[in-house]
């Protein structure tokens, strides 16, 4: 039953239905975030919304709004701040008599200015005990706070002051008593069963106010603080705040209803909050909470400034302030009035108020509509629908440009809707859909082919190459029969005597030594770029060149015979240390005696001593799909592949154990660093012979690769030495001489217990030629040696 539950679930796994479960279940998943709004998300959507201000902002204003600026020159002038009072009272007065329609103050005097004459006075009189008297200076003159007072109740003049919205300032809790503010009379429109604006309201727990001499005499007054969004930026600005269960406007709001005479706004409420204000004859979009964005006009400075000290010196340029609306605040930055806005990190606080009547004079706003949420989640479900369906049946190559051209429409649409329209619309949420659901299918088509693959690999290595698997798969074409003509090295290699000693073991014991040495040696062949053709019993046929290109081959296949030598040796001392387990019977030696098999020893002697032969020839092999439409295989044939093969069974009669042909030594190659070079110069190599092979008329040289260029013993490098003299010896015919130089080469063999090496052969071949020449007296001989068997 599990096992059929299993197939079904594979089954499943590749079928179409699992990749559209997978995808739909993304796009809910991204739909849920969507209505969560985790951090990281919120704040990357605070990062579009940036993006789409700068990239649709206008630097033109109204003109309206003007700021008379506390900068540094002005305090430079007329002394730090904060100033006398007296001297506010007088740059409040010059603003209004140069036509000024009204003057927000960006400033809270929430203490009893200290430079009063009268209250110099009492300080030196409490301080000092001395008793000055200001002679000819009025009685209104000694308090600055009544003189400020005075102008403030005699214009169009809106105190500024600052609620806290942190709820843990207890301290500031009724501390208000004294504070005269003044509420915003709203007008509601609402919508059935819509409780009253201020149920939506940001809620301030406490506030610091003017000074009682200030604010009662004040015909209106507005909070000049608001609250940035998490990440520090200053988006949007409340234009109410609830405080103590009134409703009180915003600097912005409470500066333009001076201008324009308005006592009233009407609000307009939905069941799930604000939906806009209207100040005269516009109609002001703003969230469920009475926040409008924002609509910077640029950086700071995009406001016209009057530095206070023009106004002060009456410097003011003829109808420079008629008619405007004027914000008084700084720019100095001991002050710390700056606010990151998305246009600027370090905008003066007092452009916020002036960018916010600004926008509702030119009646142009950045809005969230209420259905921009329902759009947004439809967007998003639509996006992970249609690249869902997309992806299951096109490949990721074919998806990109839909789903490209799909991502620049929703970037283009939510930049033209808040350039056009003023709505900002977030592509947020359906281009993270886009992302999550292409990542995610392409992961799992991958996954799925890889499986895929696996599975035609195990399926088939028993009957094609794996070369020839990777690409029917990737080509998705079947295999046909065909070939083609290319350089590459054949391999052959034969166990020595393996029919000997595989008639001592049993079949089971035979094919776990088998598989051992079969799986080693196959190792290394795979690991440098070999491709296997087939194993025929022991013997493994290989070649280096095909499918891939491989440029050194020649030099991969003689690395390749040093290292399974190298292995086989390792391998023999490993054999020669195992003994039987607990369960092995005396059978295995039983009537074989001791110098054959020896009790307790897993294999008998002859194991112990297991060589192998490797031929290796380059050249031209025709290398492709081979055999009958029904059954093929990818494998070589060609003269140069019989050579190869003649080589490996010929190396017997050397008692060599890898024998190469010149034309694999000449191949190209590269050394370490770099640069070219052939193939003999990176091995170490003993000149054998130059022979015909049986079926052949053209000589070839041979050559034993003995190691890898710099892997000789000293031993065998004197072998090499002693040998390569006595065979110049014996192309010379001088037959003495070369029996004595291969007597002294034959002490220092590689094998020296084996029956035949190279030096008993050539002696051996030296006293056939003393009695029995191979050319006749005073011709030239070629040195080529006929070999008789294969």
């Amino acid at each position: 039953m599990a096992t059929g539950i299993g197939r079904r679930l594979a089954r499943f796994r590749d079928s179409r239905a699992f990749l559209l479960c997978c995808g739909l279940a993304a796009t809910v998943l991204v739909a849920w975030l969507y209505r969560q709004q985790p951090g990281l998300l919120r704040d990357l959507d605070f990062k579009i919304y940036d993006a789409l201000v700068r990239a649709t902002a206008t630097s033109t204003t109204t003109g309206v709004p003007v700021v008379v600026d506390l900068d540094e020159a002005s305090l430079a002038r007329f002394g730090q701040w904060p100033w006398p009072r007296y001297r506010v009272a007088l740059l409040l007065a010059r603003i209004h008599e140069a036509g000024a329609r009204a003057v927000g103050l960006d400033i809270v005097f929430s203490e009893p200015d200290r430079t009063s004459p009268r209250v110099l006075q009492e300080a030196l009189r409490r301080d000092l005990r001395v008793d000055v008297g200001f002679a000819g200076l009025p009685d209104a003159l000694m308090d600055n706070d009544r003189v400020f007072g005075d102008v403030v109740a005699g214009g169009p003049f809106v105190l500024g002051y600052n609620f806290h919205f942190d709820r843990s300032l207890d301290e500031l809790r009724g501390g208000s008593g004294d504070c005269a503010l003044h509420p915003v009379v709203l007008v509601e429109k609402r919508d059935k069963d819509a409780p009253a604006a201020s149920a939506f309201l940001i809620d301030a727990p406490a506030v610091v106010c003017n000074i009682p001499e200030l604010s009662q005499k004040a015909r209106m007054s507005g909070f000049f603080n608001t609250r940035p969004d998490p990440d520090g930026i200053y988006r949007k600005t409340p234009l109410f705040v609830r405080f103590q269960d009134r409703v009180y406007p915003n600097l912005a709001l409470a500066t333009l209803m001076a201008a324009l005479g308005q006592r009233q706004v009407l609000v307009k409420v939905a069941g799930d909050g604000v939906e806009s204000v209207r100040v005269g004859t516009t109609e002001v979009p703003v969230d469920a909470q009475g926040q409008i964005y924002a609509k910077y006009r640029g950086p700071r400075g995009t406001f016209h400034y009057v530095p206070a000290w023009r106004v002060l010196e009456g410097k003011l340029e003829a109808g420079e302030l008629e008619g405007k609306i004027v914000f008084l605040g700084t720019s100095a930055a001991g002050l710390v009035d700056l606010r990151a806005t998305p246009l600027d990190p370090v905008l003066p606080g007092v452009e916020v108020h002036a960018t916010v009547v600004d926008n509702i004079l030119a009646r142009e706003f950045i809005q969230r509509p209420p259905w921009a949420w329902g759009l947004e989640l439809l967007l998003l479900l639509a996006a992970g629908v249609l690249t869902t369906g997309l992806l299951t049946w096109v490949g990721a190559a074919w998806s990109l440009p839909p789903l490209g051209a799909g991502a620049v429409g929703l970037g283009y649409g939510a930049f033209w809707s808040m350039q056009a329209k003023g709505f900002f619309l977030s592509p947020l949420y359906p281009l993270l859909v886009l992302a999550v659901n292409f990542a995610l299918l392409t992961l799992l088509k991958y996954w799925r082919e890889e499986g895929q693959k696996k599975y035609l690999h195990a399926t088939f290595q028993s009957y094609l190459s794996p070369e020839l698997i990777e690409e029917m798969f990737r080509s998705k074409t079947n295999p046909t029969l065909g070939g083609e003509a290319r350089v590459i090295t054949a391999f052959f290699s034969d166990v020595q005597g393996f029919s000997t000693f595989s008639e001592k073991l049993t079949a089971s014991q035979l094919v776990e030594l088998l598989n051992e040495y079969l799986t080693a040696m196959t190792d290394i062949l795979l690991a440098d770029k070999g491709t296997l053709d087939k194993y025929e019993g022991d013997a493994v046929i290989a070649f280096f060149g095909a499918p891939m290109d491989v440029p050194d081959h020649g030099y991969r296949a003689c690395r390749v015979a040093v290292e399974m030598q190298n292995k086989l040796a390792e391998l023999r001392k490993k054999w020669s240390t195992e003994r039987q387990g607990p369960g092995e019977a005396e059978r295995n030696v039983k009537g074989y005696p001791p110098e054959v098999w020896a009790p307790g020893d897993k294999w008998p002697r002859i194991v112990h001593q297991m060589r192998m032969r490797i031929g290796l020839n380059s050249g031209e092999i025709v290398v492709g799909n081979m055999g009958s439409t029904m059954r093929m295989n990818y494998t070589m044939m060609g003269d140069a592949v019989n050579l190869a093969a003649r080589l490996e069974s010929g190396a017997k009669q050397y008692g060599v154990y890898t024998l190469v042909s010149e034309a694999t030594l000449g191949q190209p190659a590269r050394d370490e660093r770099g640069e070219p070079c052939r193939v003999g110069d990176l091995v170490e190599a003993r000149f054998i012979d130059t022979i015909a092979v049986v079926g052949k008329s053209e000589p070839v040289r041979v050559f034993e690769v003995v190691a890898l260029r710099g892997g000789l013993t000293e031993g065998q490098r004197e072998l090499l030495r002693v040998f390569g003299e006595a065979m110049e010896h014996y192309l010379a015919m001088r037959w003495d001489a070369a029996c004595e130089g291969f007597a002294r080469a034959d002490a220092l063999e590689l094998v020296p217990e084996a029956k035949v090496t190279p030096s008993r052969a050539f002696m051996a071949r030296c006293e056939l030629f003393k009695a029995t020449p191979p050319v006749a007296p005073g011709e030239a001989w070629d040195g080529v040696f006929r070999l008789t068997s294969k």
